[in-house]
């Protein structure tokens, strides 16, 4: 298993896990994908210590969703 895997599985939960994807279906739904994923990443670029749910939660808001 590569690195990236193995961090990536180490500090996902079953819960983060399931709470992305109900905002990213949700984001979809709203066709906002792209928007909100620009969003959260530009968030963790700023922030690295932010979480990835934290970051895609914050974006959703921003976006209305």
């Amino acid at each position: 298993m590569n690195r990236i895997k193995e961090e990536f599985l180490k500090e996902s939960t079953d819960q983060q896990m399931l709470e992305i994807a109900q905002i990213l279906s949700e984001v979809e739904r709203h066709g906002l994908l792209v928007e909100v994923m620009y969003t959260a990443l530009r968030a963790m670029k700023n922030d690295p210590k932010s979480s990835p749910l934290l970051c895609l939660q914050i974006a959703a808001e921003d976006w209305d969703v």
